[in-house]
């Protein structure tokens, strides 16, 4: 007898920003995004934004891979809840 394999959902970030906003969601999961946002926000950076362009690639930079992070949190935390069941 051949065993199903699981169907774990792909996390887009249409699913990401939905999970950002449920309870159910993890603290460890939401943090990161939420490090980028007052990253980009706070007025102290590593490059400063007055700097053009330069100052603003290390926001993008920091932002994008702080969402990368949580995306893939996520889809792990996702993958626990499929194995449960």
């Amino acid at each position: 007898m051949r065993l199903k394999p699981l169907s774990v959902p792909k996390v887009t970030l249409g699913v990401w920003v939905r999970a950002l906003f449920r309870k159910e969601t993890p603290l460890y999961v939401k943090a990161p995004i939420s490090l980028a946002l007052i990253y980009t926000i706070f007025p102290i950076d590593l490059l400063p934004d007055l700097l053009g362009p330069l100052g603003f690639s290390d926001d993008a930079a920091v932002l994008g891979l702080l969402t990368t992070i949580s995306m893939s949190l996520l889809k792990h935390f996702t993958t626990q809840q499929t194995l449960k069941l």
